[in-house]
């Protein structure tokens, strides 16, 4: 399926977990959502560097924006540009999660008095 995903030009549908999935791939995805704009975190995450659409209805200019994305020969490179983006500002939280676990308890001690030192991790 990720291999459908990355090689995708474009994901549009309902799925949240699909949406996600693209975002992290660099493929462009609009989802038709009921639930409202900023309750699903990753997604939320994903939208501020502008990797997913997220509406709450079907409506016309969503069809133009999946137009506009498609018949752009430059859509893919933009994707996998702000993706890069968004995991060069992120930590890689499984490192953080292998030091945390390995270093118990005091690695909670640490964080808890210094919670940037998991930048550490980028």
């Amino acid at each position: 399926m990720h291999d459908a995903l990355y090689f995708a030009s474009l994901l549009f549908g309902e799925s949240g977990t699909m949406t996600s999935e693209c975002a992290m791939l660099g493929t462009p995805a609009i989802q038709i959502s009921g639930l409202p704009k900023g309750t699903i975190g990753t997604l939320t995450e994903q939208q501020k560097y502008d990797l997913v659409y997220i509406y709450e209805k079907y409506s016309e200019s969503i069809l133009d924006q999946a137009l506009d994305l498609i018949n752009d020969p430059g859509t893919k490179e933009k994707w996998m540009s702000k993706k890069e983006k968004m995991l060069s500002e992120k930590i890689d939280i499984t490192a953080f999660m292998v030091w945390f676990v390995t270093n118990f308890p005091e690695s909670k001690g640490i964080i808890k008095e210094n919670p940037d030192f998991q930048l550490k991790f980028k």
